[in-house]
């Protein structure tokens, strides 16, 4: 499940979550090798290289369960596919998740 919410302060009222989905340039890389470049370019590069600028969109609270999916893709007005890549964003929180074959969202962690 992926789960992210809005932070409140009381002198800066509502930080609002940041949704970004990055999708696949036209450029054909199939999914293991998209993955194994992920983890041997990082994930920085691999963005530069195989994915289009984000599209980007604002949100108080999301908690994601099986329509999370039908939910991107109606926020965004895009069909999301496998591969592409979203990043949820709330005060100092930032995590990346790639969408599988499956359906289900992988979680890419960044190692130092």
């Amino acid at each position: 499940m992926i789960y992210c919410t809005s932070y409140h302060t009381r002198d800066e009222g509502i930080l609002m979550a940041t949704l970004r989905v990055y999708k696949r340039n036209l450029k054909f890389i199939d999914l293991s090798d998209l993955v194994e470049e992920l983890s041997s370019l990082g994930l920085t590069d691999t963005l530069q290289k195989h994915y289009n600028n984000p599209l980007e969109k604002q949100a108080k609270s999301i908690v994601a369960g099986p329509s999370f999916l039908q939910f991107l893709n109606r926020l965004f007005q895009i069909q999301i596919t496998t591969g592409d890549i979203i990043n949820l964003e709330s005060g100092n929180h930032s995590k990346y998740y790639m969408l599988s074959a499956t359906g289900t969202w992988d979680e890419i962690i960044k190692l130092q």
